[in-house]
């Protein structure tokens, strides 16, 4: 069985609440080693929002959200050396296998999560 979990997220939004925060608001959305990738590329802003809206996406296709017992740092999204974002759940409970996509222009980021049960 697989479920599927998709979010949208206004750039715009990301950006004035990273500008009144800054990295505080990284920490508290992102684990160190994403932190650390956002912040190698020309935008990190654009980056946080994307992986913002894969965890989000990802939440969704658990069918959780991101609260009982899943949080911001239980959801990791790292990019391989190819680029394509993999995603690790750090929660005792999870079996399974997740495929993400991120994509983002100008104006906003998307994430569409396929959760396939074990």
């Amino acid at each position: 069985m697989a479920e599927v979990g998709v979010d949208i997220v206004e750039l715009a939004r990301i950006r004035s609440i990273y500008d009144r925060f800054g990295q505080t608001f990284m920490k508290k959305i992102l684990t160190g080693a994403e932190m650390a990738q956002c912040l190698t590329k020309p935008d990190p802003v654009a980056s946080l929002a994307g992986r913002f809206a894969a965890k989000e996406a990802v939440s969704k296709a658990l069918g959780t959200g991101i609260s009982k017992g899943l949080f911001w740092h239980s959801i990791e999204v790292l990019n391989d050396e190819a680029g394509k974002p993999c995603v690790t759940i750090h929660a005792a409970d999870f079996s399974g296998r997740i495929s993400l996509s991120i994509s983002h222009d100008r104006h906003s980021a998307v994430a569409m999560a396929l959760y396939e049960k074990a």
